[in-house]
């Protein structure tokens, strides 16, 4: 059973509100070809990595549909049209990520794994949430994520080295998700504080999210990937997978800070401000993205 965050509606007075994205939220079409994905061991010849972002893209399709949803329940109850606008924009975002990982992912499970077995479990826990979890739940469960998933997005631009193991596909797929990432960052908090406004359950729901049922959640599906698969991690394997979590510059231990930023009581996304980051990927990546913007 999923662990249910108690939460009293306190709406906030949108004259109090500190809102709005630092950048313009732009939904972009991408086509990426994953040909160049061709082994289950395709992350540096290292099973757990490898296993560790397929599981990432296996969760993502559901999760990133349950996302929209969950803000959308709040739709009506917006009063700030620029706010609705990044609703909009954030919708659209999400809603093409779920396609190029659905694709992503056709490829994963063609290599082996055990991609529609993950798939299902994640269908059962946002099934399981719609029943029985309130409205103003599941979009707090929404904002934790969407922190997590920035904060992820951030190292990845600012480590891209961390993915120079990785086919060129998974980079472009990775980078051009992070800057988009970044881009709608503060929507889903922004609406959860106009129309919700219990932050200090918010906190609370974060640590238990950021410390416990993701990390538990992300390893017991990389496990379970790899025993589908066949594979046991060889000693070195897992030493180069701890390293690339948690070393100096790995995935968690570098941007720490970031992920824990949330838990300040006056807290907003735009705090960590990564938005000229965002405009230098940009221009790395316009032959990428340019011909493909969303009408």
């Amino acid at each position: 059973m999923q662990k249910q965050p108690k939460i009293i509606a306190k709406p906030i007075n949108p004259s109090d509100m500190r809102s709005g994205s630092k950048l313009n939220i732009v939904p972009r079409k991408v086509n990426i070809d994953y040909d160049d994905i061709n082994s289950p061991f395709f992350f540096d010849n290292n099973a757990p990595i490898s296993a560790f972002w397929t599981g990432l893209s296996t969760m993502f399709p559901l999760g990133e549909k349950e996302f929209i949803n969950s803000v959308l329940l709040f739709k009506d109850k917006i009063s700030d049209k620029k706010l609705l606008a990044e609703v909009q924009d954030f919708a659209v975002q999400e809603a093409h990520h779920a396609v190029q990982h659905r694709k992503i992912n056709q490829t994963f499970e063609s290599l082996g794994y055990a991609v529609s077995k993950v798939e299902s479990y994640i269908d059962e826990m946002i099934k399981y949430r719609i029943e029985h979890w309130t409205p103003e739940q599941r979009l707090s469960r929404t904002v934790c994520a969407e922190h997590v998933t920035a904060t992820m997005a951030h190292f990845a631009l600012t480590h891209p080295h961390s993915l120079d193991a990785a086919p060129k596909s998974l980079q472009d797929l990775l980078l051009w998700h992070s800057i988009e990432e970044i881009e709608h960052k503060s929507v889903a908090f922004d609406v959860y504080k106009h129309c919700v406004g219990d932050m200090k359950a918010l906190r609370k729901h974060y640590r238990h999210f950021a410390l416990i049922e993701f990390p538990l959640q992300v390893r017991g599906i990389t496990k379970f990937l790899l025993k589908e698969l066949g594979h046991k991690s060889t000693r070195q394997e897992r030493k180069a997978m701890r390293k690339y979590l948690f070393g100096k510059e790995g995935l968690i231990r570098a941007v720490r800070k970031v992920y824990w930023m949330f838990n300040q009581k006056d807290f907003h996304p735009w705090q960590h401000d990564d938005s000229k980051l965002v405009e230098e990927w940009k221009v790395k990546l316009a032959p990428f993205i340019a011909q493909d913007l969303a009408a």
